[in-house]
């Protein structure tokens, strides 16, 4: 094993970090001759950790990563204790399974054949837990493990769940928050020890000569109950309750309980029975749907909707709404779920908030499509241009035009509430709670009653010394060695710091900086709620007792119900819609004489057609255009559904442009003659060009851009009908 001396040694930044029932850290740099140097240490690479002869960590390299700052290159290394593997390593109970009970034995206290929760000893628990993990390796097997926590000390049984040796370990102190847990290498070989705050020695610190620069140091009251009990229930009733000291109310503030149900009469093979195996149901949470009423028209609502899905629409001057349709989409998920129904009382609200059940057979959904045909005749502003890609001529105006299609979820009601239980109860349309559930029936007067006096009164005992919370730093690298385990005293200060002597929670010292930091009081894993929380639900569910802070809303009270185990999947189907954007076409650039098609309002029929202006040219020379709209540069022909059309141009005996127009079959043709006399002016020039065929509503375009006049003579270009 190698040896690691932080202090006089070319180490940089030496840091020491240690906090209650975590592995030690221990972290510094070493400067590397080069970018190629082969690394000082291997990862989990056995090392001891000293300071100034001392010893204050003994484990495995966790980290060795090379990094660069400007030329120079340097290690980066990282060291944590033996306790670091519990972190990592998945914890099985006495059974070997990973869910189940820590303990495997349970003991009962009360009246004569009444049953109590299982109660497990926390001294023998956690040594088991630790001999447990040094039996499959994970503790080397000459540490030596010592736990003086009172023997009597004692918890509700936890469950596990995938939980790692640590994380059982600081179960443990949730029900104990007074332990310390650290690893003490002041003997031959290091030693775990797992002790009770009240004996551990006590280190004190001087502020002048310590140089301490920060105390921050409060006493915590609202961590010593005033009274503690036990609340025993049946279904939904408390039914007894008993408190030390005797004759206390619980009804005061800071009071800590736990509730206890009373035994299952199920004698069904499958049912867990009795508080060895409890089946513990909690009151099921009541879950409110809200729908929106979807459009239908094109009143003002329907508008108000369209707007909530596509902001922009509000700012379309002149919008107007058309024609809607709505179909059912197939194909989503949850399709085969009991309350997904196609009829159309199940498509008349969009679902906006609210998980759906399958236990809940009153609200149904369906999946569906709405397209909303929507048009404006005034250019779309800056912006929503492509909102309307498309337009057409209705009347000599350009109209810009969509279809907007909308995907989503749809129930049947506007607001309903229900109870998610097995039974699925709803509330009525007005959003009223569903009718009250739960099982269990008040105990008959014969019922024999455990008695918890001398476990009420343990545990108020422990609660008696009053912690303080805080921080000190100082202002020199104190040794590790003689703070982690201790009770903490201050002298040369506050005369309460002296005689409070309140467990070192947390160490961290930096070598480099010259500094010392600690904190005192609760647990850094326990807040105040964390350990209220737990301790108030020592007797609850116990499958679901690590994911207490994962619950959306807080758990009121406990049921006992011989058939929880069977209660239905948690509703997971929650709203879901979505505007559905067709991506837009590539448009192509507009060329002079191209023909564009114009539709109906659902555009499946062609209702006329566009085309652009072009112009007509005689040897290199512009003379003319072709018919068409000055302001908007198109010629528009409504009720044109199919055909062919020409252009047709024509010239007097002296080469002048005389007119042109559109027509739908082919004119005349007889082209302008090269002469060397005089021609006759009333002598008619003509010519037929094929612009473009309109068939089964497609566009053939033939010719695009400008026309270039050809001659009889005299010239290359051919004359006559396009071919």
């Amino acid at each position: 094993m190698r040896v690691v001396e932080l202090t006089n040694r070319a180490i940089k930044g030496a840091k020491y970090e240690w906090s209650n029932f975590t592995a030690a850290r221990a972290t510094w740099q070493q400067l590397a001759r080069d970018q190629d140097e082969t690394a000082p240490y291997l990862y989990k690479e056995p090392v001891r950790v000293v300071w100034d002869g001392v010893t204050i960590l003994e484990g495995t390299i966790r980290k060795c990563s090379l990094d660069q700052s400007g030329d120079a290159w340097r290690w980066n290394i990282e060291a944590c204790d033996i306790l670091q593997p519990l972190e990592a390593a998945l914890c099985f109970n006495p059974g070997g399974t990973l869910r189940g009970g820590v303990s495997a034995y349970a003991e009962v206290s009360g009246g004569s054949g009444a049953d109590a929760p299982r109660k497990i000893k926390i001294a023998g628990t956690v040594r088991w837990a630790l001999e447990d993990a040094r039996k499959y390796g994970l503790i080397p097997s000459g540490v030596g493990i010592e736990v003086t926590v009172s023997p009597s000390a004692w918890m509700w049984d936890t469950a596990l769940g995938c939980d790692m040796y640590a994380g059982v370990l600081r179960k443990m102190l949730a029900g104990r928050p007074g332990m310390v847990c650290w690893v003490d290498y002041s003997g031959s070989s290091p030693v775990i020890r797992v002790a009770d705050g009240a004996g551990l020695p006590v280190v004190t610190l001087d502020r002048a000569q310590d140089c301490l620069s920060a105390i921050s140091l409060s006493p915590r009251p609202d961590l010593v109950p005033p009274a503690v009990g036990v609340v025993l229930t049946a279904g939904r009733q408390a039914c007894r309750s008993q408190v030390w000291p005797r004759g206390a109310s619980l009804r005061q503030e800071g009071c800590v309980t736990t509730q206890v149900a009373l035994s299952s009469t199920s004698t069904e093979d499958d049912a867990p029975v009795g508080s060895e195996s409890p089946v513990w149901d909690f009151t099921k949470p009541i879950v409110e749907v809200r729908g929106v009423k979807l459009p239908s028209g094109t009143d003002s609502n329907a508008r108000k909707w369209w707007f909530s899905k596509v902001s922009q629409l509000s700012s379309v001057s002149g919008l107007q709404l058309g024609t809607i349709k709505k179909s059912v989409v197939a194909g989503v998920d949850g399709t085969d779920m009991s309350n997904y129904s196609t009829a159309e009382s199940a498509q008349a609200y969009e679902h906006v908030s609210g998980q759906l059940s399958e236990a809940c057979k009153t609200i149904k959904w369906c999946y569906v499509e709405l397209k909303q045909y929507l048009y404006t005749d005034t250019r779309p502003p800056r912006g929503c241009e492509m909102l309307f890609p498309h337009t057409k001529q209705v009347d000599g105006k350009t109209r810009w035009y969509n279809w907007l299609r909308w995907q989503g979820r749809t129930i049947n009601k506007s607001r309903m509430r229900y109870r998610v239980s097995k039974s699925g109860d709803s509330g009525g349309d007005d959003g009223s709670n569903p009718p009250s559930s739960g099982g269990g029936s008040p105990p008959s007067s014969t019922t024999d009653w455990p008695d918890y006096s001398s476990i009420l009164r343990e545990y108020y005992e422990i609660t008696r010394a009053m912690p303080w919370e805080g921080r000190v730093n100082s202002l020199r690298a104190l040794s590790p060695a003689n703070l982690v385990g201790r009770r903490l005293a201050i002298t040369g200060a506050r005369r309460d710091y002296l005689e409070m002597a309140t467990s070192v929670q947390g160490v961290t010292v930096d070598l480099a900086g010259k500094s010392t930091s600690l904190n005192t009081g609760v647990p850094a894993h326990l807040s105040l709620q964390d350990m209220v929380d737990r301790v108030q639900q020592l007797a609850s569910g116990q499958e679901t007792l690590d994911q207490d802070q994962q619950q959306d809303n807080p758990m009121l009270t406990l049921q006992y119900d011989d058939e929880a185990y069977k209660s239905p999947d948690a509703p997971t189907l929650g709203p879901s819609g979505e505007i559905v954007w067709t991506e837009a076409p590539d448009k192509p650039p507009v060329y002079d004489l191209q023909v564009e098609l114009d539709w109906s309002d659902d555009n499946t029929e062609v209702t006329g057609y566009r085309m652009r202006r072009g112009k007509l040219m005689l040897q290199g020379v512009y003379i003319g255009q072709t018919p068409g709209d000055d302001t908007s540069g198109w010629f528009t022909k409504e009720g044109f559904t199919g055909g062919e059309i020409w252009l047709d141009v024509k010239f007097n005996g002296k080469g002048k442009l005389t007119g042109t127009s559109i027509m739908y079959e082919q004119g005349t043709v007889n082209p302008l003659i090269l002469t060397d006399e005089l021609a006759d002016e009333s002598e008619e020039f003509s010519y037929s060009f094929h612009i473009a065929t309109v068939q089964d509503k497609e566009v053939y375009q033939h010719m695009l851009g400008t026309i270039q006049i050809p001659l009889n003579h005299g010239t290359f270009y051919p004359y006559g009908p396009a071919i």
